[in-house]
């Protein structure tokens, strides 16, 4: 964790704590630089039972013991996924960030320090890649989601550092079973297809991964710099489409991903934004679907978004 690229430590900041060894050693090193306006923020998943209660418990115990306040809360995220016919990934998810942004709410706190690191970096970068997602994105050290500013500083540092710190110091952390489960599609991944990737290839393969996505991130920083240069939305903030045309294919395909990463429409794959490209043409169909029951539509030379 590099200080330089971390914010003021004398103001107040949310933490989200799972009791794990990762956001317990980014407790330690935050409360090391001086972070004393801590709120540590804990959501039970209702999925572990008594583990479930034992974590929660010393989340209580740290946060009293360095004298901050804690919200802890509770969400059968079994219901949720059974209700919302999700998995119980994406409904686990879906209850942390409503969790935060409750926890944002009752504080008056946006920014919210969360624990991912290089090998949970590397391993986004891959279920996205093979999801179908466009290029090799991972997760933003700074990430603005509504009323949310996520921080993730510890995305440069390798899970072992992180083991080797908490045993060299004998700091306790909860060890969650639920990872060793086959079960979630990221634990496979972690626990067997980058372990076999590893034997193949005879490299680190997360390594690999994080330098792809260092260079990609320059390619994209680019992209953004060109796009910015030319003024795609109108007034009412729609796609002006003879000024999307005139442009290379590639800041075509970049304006339509921002476009809709604004609209804040989930699951932006290739295949998503290359039926939006289709749209550029005056004799293709005048609409396209897209996730959460909308619409991407063209109308008198714009594209926009409507249910």
């Amino acid at each position: 964790m590099k200080d330089a690229e971390l914010p003021r430590p004398d103001q107040p900041y949310l933490l989200g704590i799972s009791g794990g060894r990762d956001s317990v050693y980014l407790f330690h090193q935050l409360k090391d630089r001086g972070f004393q306006k801590l709120t540590l923020c804990h959501l039970n998943h209702g999925l572990r039972g008594a583990e479930a209660t034992r974590d929660e418990n010393f989340v209580r115990s740290l946060a009293a013991d360095h004298g901050l306040a804690s919200l802890i809360d509770h969400r059968d995220v079994p219901a949720l996924a059974e209700k919302e016919s999700l998995s119980l990934e994406t409904a686990a998810r879906k209850a942390r960030h409503h969790f935060f942004e409750r926890c944002a709410h009752q504080t008056r706190i946006s920014e919210i320090f969360l624990a991912h690191h290089a090998d949970d970096q590397a391993e986004t970068v891959l279920f996205r890649l093979l999801r179908g997602s466009t290029g090799l994105r991972g997760m933003r050290a700074r990430q603005e989601m509504g009323p949310l500013t996520f921080l993730r500083p510890l995305l440069s540092t390798r899970r072992a550092a992180i083991s080797r710190y908490l045993q060299d110091r004998g700091i306790a952390f909860c060890d969650d079973s639920s990872n060793d489960s086959p079960i979630a599609t990221r634990n496979r991944l972690r626990n067997e297809a980058i372990p076999l990737l590893a034997e193949i290839m005879k490299l680190d393969p997360a390594a690999a991964l994080l330098r792809a996505t260092a260079h990609q991130e320059e390619v994209e920083n680019f992209l953004t710099e060109e796009l910015s240069k030319h003024q795609i939305l109108d007034p009412q903030g729609r796609i002006h489409l003879p000024t999307l045309r005139e442009l290379p294919r590639v800041l075509q395909r970049r304006a339509l991903h921002a476009f809709l990463k604004n609209a804040a429409i989930p699951d932006l794959s290739t295949a998503l934004i290359e039926s939006a490209l289709a749209l550029l043409a005056p004799d293709s169909p005048p609409s396209i679907n897209l996730p959460g029951g909308l619409r991407l539509r063209r109308r008198q030379s714009r594209l926009f978004i409507s249910p």
